[in-house]
């Protein structure tokens, strides 16, 4: 059964422009529910804009917990 996860982010330009020089290779975001999920940085590069990454998001994971589906709300 797929699950659906929503939590926000509010990473500064200069916090994304470190994370995309290779800094970090993951992105851990705590869901609206409080559970932690470390998902790699590229499935991000989408939704990076002039402010960094910012916005409400909603993921949908199968039941192994490997990522289907990644949107902004």
């Amino acid at each position: 059964m797929n699950e659906c996860f929503d939590f926000t982010i509010n990473l500064s330009k200069q916090k994304t422009e470190q994370i995309y020089r290779g800094q970090a290779k993951y992105l851990l975001v705590v869901t609206d529910d409080g559970l932690k999920l470390q998902f790699p940085i590229g499935n991000f590069r989408a939704f990076v804009s002039e402010q960094g990454i910012q916005g409400r998001f909603r993921t949908e994971t199968d039941e192994r917990h490997r990522l289907l589906k990644l949107g902004k709300l």
